[in-house]
């Protein structure tokens, strides 16, 4: 938007910022920033909140007040620069908006824009404390190291290159101070209620073709077909309780495969058996093995035959 708009005001047709300085604005916010909050461990806090429903966007409202309100206020602080500076800031002598040092300006403020929100957006709630555990990640600390020394080297040494000039002290401040503005203007973001950014979005109803149409499942699906009757007449509840995933079987290997139209009871026979024969070869008695009984017979020791 900013580079549209100054390239549409200006006289020449040449936005406020150039190809290669774009270039390096991509690659703080696409590589270096994604590392950085790639690398940023979770914060214990995270444990407190709520899970998320399985039809839950990928993008909460939460994360679209930030990128709206963010949006919001790095135009605003850029367009005011750049359109207004030559009348905001007469000690600096600026001739017009192109003015090589305003367009130098009005990149470098963007930039430490950039850098503090991300700093901003470590969190992904509306609570205040965005350097929570920042001390622990040095990652997340490198980064930024790299990113601010080569936005300095790019200011001093960019040259024809980048096709800026060196900016004095007083421009320096102002950069990054402008640019600090993002953090407390997130923080009055995250005040305000998710509920009135969601009113404010109309409610617009979907054609039918669009809206996901789930199927019902009858009684005997979710139970995994009908029941079968015991002896009595009642109903097993180990058989009606659904079988897993097919995938997740096959995840588990054989033995999940063998055993799952088992009932826990004959799962547990088995493993009582298998107790006992190995306790009788380590005793030495594997000549009088037990012979394998039903789940619902009684088995009787060699101890108690004799």
């Amino acid at each position: 938007m900013l580079t549209f708009v100054s390239a549409v005001s200006s006289g020449k047709g040449e936005s406020v910022l150039k190809a290669v300085q774009l270039l390096w604005v991509n690659l703080i916010m696409d590589t270096f920033a994604a590392l950085a909050l790639a690398t940023d461990p979770p914060a214990p806090s995270v444990l407190d909140r709520k899970p998320d429903r399985k039809s839950a966007p990928l993008i909460t409202s939460t994360m679209w007040k930030m990128i709206i309100g963010q949006a919001i206020c790095q135009l605003g602080i850029t367009f005011t620069l750049y359109f207004g500076g030559v009348k905001l800031l007469p000690y600096l002598d600026y001739h017009s908006i192109e003015d090589p040092r305003l367009n130098t300006l009005v990149f470098n403020t963007f930039v430490w824009l950039q850098i503090f929100n991300e700093i901003n957006n470590r969190r992904l709630d509306n609570k205040l404390n965005i350097l929570e555990g920042l001390s622990k990640n040095y990652w997340f600390l490198g980064i930024n190291v790299v990113m601010i020394g080569g936005q300095v080297l790019i200011i001093f040494v960019g040259g024809p290159a980048f096709q800026i000039v060196r900016l004095n002290g007083i421009e320096w401040a102002l950069s990054i101070g402008l640019g600090f503005i993002s953090i407390p203007f997130g923080a009055f973001i995250r005040m305000i209620p998710d509920r009135w950014v969601e009113a404010l979005v109309p409610n617009i109803p979907l054609p039918s073709w669009l809206k996901f149409k789930k199927k019902k499942k009858s009684t005997d699906d979710e139970a995994g077909g009908p029941s079968k009757p015991l002896e009595d007449g009642s109903t097993s509840d180990e058989d009606s309780i659904s079988p897993p995933l097919r995938s997740w079987t096959s995840l588990r290997g054989e033995r999940a495969r063998h055993h799952i139209h088992r009932g826990f009871k004959e799962y547990m026979h088995d493993q009582k058996e298998k107790a006992k024969i190995k306790a009788l070869v380590v005793t030495g008695s594997k000549t009088h093995l037990p012979p394998k009984t039903p789940p619902g017979a009684t088995s009787t020791s060699p101890a108690k035959a004799a």
